[in-house]
């Protein structure tokens, strides 16, 4: 093989090693109903409960929070999609309805209270490029934030929430940290200013 070879295919595979790389901490996916993209961070947070009260050792409430930004022709907008679900059987204790869905998140002293929108920014069913849980029963809410409200998530030492609409008041404890990710989704450019 010349020498000619041996560089061109040297600088194509350099080439395209460069295209494909992922940024840190976020993936881009469009949305195909609405032409929208979305940027995700990477690893989403994941909150639970013990549920010993209603069920075995194992039975738990969670929470999981996904960082979302949304670019609409440019315009970029900041969320958190809050998957709310259950191994514990509706029966003994069901979810929170979609008229509920209040957050506090308690990190480092502070208290955060978000009021969910309306609806969400994206339909989220059965979305496993958007972390919905594999789980019968689900319940979506969807906050606006600010890049300091996740950037304060991220960089919080002690986090935890609570929905104070449920009719157990006990805070759901970090069980998935995806703090890491949630930091680097917020370091990149696209992320609304």
């Amino acid at each position: 093989m010349s020498k000619r070879w041996y560089a061109l295919l040297t600088v194509l595979a350099l080439a395209t090693g460069c295209a494909t790389a992922p940024e840190p901490g976020s993936r881009a996916i469009l949305d195909t109903q609405t032409g929208n993209t979305l940027l995700l961070a990477t690893r989403p947070l994941v909150f639970a409960r013990h549920r010993t009260d209603v069920a075995a050792e194992y039975a738990r409430d969670y929470v999981t929070l996904v960082a979302v930004e949304l670019d609409v022709a440019g315009r970029y907008s900041d969320y958190l999609l809050l998957y709310r679900w259950s191994t514990v059987d509706t029966r003994m204790s069901p979810l929170p309805g979609p008229a509920s869905g209040t957050l506090q998140i308690e990190a480092d002293g502070r208290n955060l209270v978000l009021r969910p929108l309306a609806r969400p920014p994206v339909d989220a069913v059965g979305r496993d490029d958007l972390y919905y849980p594999a789980h019968a029963e689900v319940v979506t809410y969807g906050y606006q934030v600010d890049v300091a409200t996740l950037r304060f998530i991220a960089l919080s030492r002690g986090i935890s929430v609570r929905m104070p609409q449920d009719a157990l008041d006990i805070p759901f404890e970090l069980r998935e940290d995806g703090r890491a990710s949630l930091a680097e989704f917020v370091k990149n450019e696209g992320v609304a200013k």
